[in-house]
This record gives C-alpha cells, structure tokens and sequence, in this order.
C-alpha cells in the first residue's frame, strides 16, 4: 500500500512550501476518492498517476502502471495508433478527444475489453505538458440503451402485427354478416378474445403462455365449467399461437354455445392435448370433441370463423387443423410441430 499510495499522488512542479504542500494533499485526497477512474499521462504517453478507481476498472495495481505506456490500457487498433496520434497533435495540434470527449474501448489486465467514457484536459507544469483522462465504465448503460432499442422495435412489431389482425378480423366479420347487429355483435366478441390473450400474454411479459391458462381463461368466459372435461400435460405457447389458438378456442366456443353441445344444459366438450414422436420432431396432438349436443350438420358455406380455424390457426401452429361435423357433436383435431425455444411463431414446449 506505501507504494501504491505513493504513485497515485505524485507531485508535479518544485512548490514545497507549508501552503503549497496542504493544497497538494487537497488534491490528492480529491483524485484519490474520486469515483471515476483518473490517469495523468506525459507528452510520450507514460502514465504519471494512476488512482485506485483506475485500479478498480482495468484491475492493475498504480504501481506497476505508473511509468507504462498508457497503451496498454487499449485494445486494437487503439493500441497501436495512440503513440501516433500523440506524436500527430505535438506536430499539427490537431485535436481528436483532447478537450472534447467520447466514446472508446479500454482493456483490463485479464484482456476483456469494455466500453469507456473518457474525456481528457491538457495542463502544463513546470514547463511540462501533461495530460488527464477522466474515464467511466459504460457497460451498464450501453446494455440499458441496446434492451430499449430491442423493446421498441418489438413493440413497434408488436402494435403493427395487432393492427393487421384487426383489420383482418374486422373485415371478414363485416363481410360475411348477414345483419349489423350480427356483425357487431360477432366483431366485438373477436376482438375480446383477440384481448383476452393479449392480457395472458402481458401477464407472462410476453414470453408465452401455458395451453391451460389459455383454455381456463376461454372456458370461463364461455361456459360453466362443470360443462367441460380437459386433459393435457404442461405446454407453453409462444405469443403468436397463443393469440391464434385463444381466438380459435374462442370461434368454437361461440358455435357451441350456440348451436353446439353448450347450447344444452347436458351437453358438454371433452378437450384434451398430448405430446407424440414424430419422424423427425415431437408433436402437440390438441382434439376438441362436442358430446350430447343436438343434431350437426356441415355448413353450406365456410365463414370467416371456420377459415380462422382451418387456414389461420394450421399457419400459425405449423400443422394441420380439421373439422369434422359428426351427428352427436363437432370435432376439432389439431396437429402442431412443438417447436424450440425461441420460435415465436410455433409452439413451445414446457418441462413435463
């Protein structure tokens, strides 16, 4: 610690009176508490002092830096042009962060590089010129801008993908409607399951969401629980799917509800998921299956609420849906690749 203590408050000029030597300890109590890192470096760039919040940053001991080159404190290519841009500013005075300030790269002793604050003021002593840099560590901060930059552009992502379901939702409601009052009725409804899922999702800060939140949070907007027999092991959903699989469940919980096996106080849906081996990847088996509902009979016309079923829910989940209108009951069979972790447009799969 002597020695340390010693190249961290060197002297500069032949002041040795009483008073010059209380304003030099001043000074030196000041750079020696600061809490940025300070390095005093001369006209050929060897470091003069070294105080221990530089310690702490590049994780040299003072002594063994004062006398380097300050260099070493740089990986490349500033390594090897500091020398040259000194040498530049002697001759010209042209000028590239003395006085100014910016942004550089430092490296500690175990070689990591970071990135560093640093602005530096040139004084002279005793004829001498030298030159103080002020550095701070800038890591944390770089890593707080780039997370909003993500979190934006996803939100951006987010906002537009929204708004084109709505649109999308909003114009095939309008266009199949056979009255305003069934379209408006149909259009909010769709658009409350669209929110539905955006409340789990937002809830799981959008990193997905599990099938059985999903299909509780469907049932108990729809129908008495007691109505309904599910079975399924744990399986999470990216955003995506969820979003389309919620508005799916929706789709056939409304058309049970109203001509289906919900329509009856004794009907009821059985729906049930499991995970199987396929040739080359592990599979989501989902079937949903009306029971003790009235008569069923195939519809003459596909409607928007069916296309959401058969063709937008099969893009999203990257498989096949079918529908099959049987006399005691529709059933919705669902065959879905699970995907791995960051597919965000497929499924994925939790722990067992």
């Amino acid at each position: 610690m002597a020695s340390r203590r010693k190249s961290t408050s060197r002297s500069f000029g032949g002041g040795a009176d009483g008073q010059d030597a209380a304003v030099d300890a001043r000074y030196r109590a000041i750079v020696d508490t600061a809490v940025d890192a300070i390095v005093v470096i001369d006209e050929q760039g060897r470091i003069q002092a070294f105080n221990p919040a530089a310690e702490r940053l590049f994780g040299y001991p003072a002594g063994d830096m004062v006398g380097q080159n300050v260099n070493r404190l740089m990986p490349e290519p500033y390594h090897a042009e500091h020398d040259g841009y000194l040498a530049r500013y002697h001759q010209t005075g042209e000028r590239r962060i003395i006085g100014i300030g910016r942004e550089v790269s430092g490296r500690r002793s175990d070689g990591t590089t970071f990135p560093l604050e640093l602005s530096i003021a040139e004084w002279r002593d005793d004829g001498r010129r030298y030159f103080t840099g002020v550095m701070r560590d800038v890591t944390d901060r770089k890593r707080a801008e780039e997370l909003q930059r993500l979190m934006i552009h996803e939100l951006n992502h987010r906002v537009k993908n929204t708004l084109a379901t709505v649109q999308s939702v909003a114009g095939q409601t309008l266009r199949n409607a056979d009255d305003l009052h069934g379209a408006r009725e149909s259009l909010t409804r769709r658009l409350l399951a669209l929110a539905q899922g955006h409340d789990i999702l937002t809830r799981e800060s959008w990193d997905g969401a599990e099938l059985g939140d999903i299909v509780a949070a469907v049932v108990a907007a729809h129908a008495e629980p007691e109505q309904f027999q599910i079975e399924g092991p744990p399986v999470r959903l990216a955003p995506k799917a969820t979003l389309a699989l919620s508005m799916a469940l929706h789709e056939l919980m409304t058309n049970a509800a109203k001509y289906g096996a919900l329509s009856q106080l004794d009907g009821q849906v059985r729906l049930t998921w499991r995970r199987t081996d396929g040739v080359a990847d592990e599979r989501l088996q989902l079937r949903w299956e009306e029971i003790n509902g009235p008569p069923v009979n195939e519809p003459t016309r596909q409607g928007f609420g069916t296309r959401l079923i058969t063709g937008g829910l099969a893009r999203e989940l990257g498989g096949s849906v079918a529908l099959d209108y049987r006399p005691g009951g529709v059933v919705c069979e669902i065959d879905a690749q699970l995907a791995r972790t960051g597919q965000s447009n497929r499924f994925i799969h939790g722990a067992a």
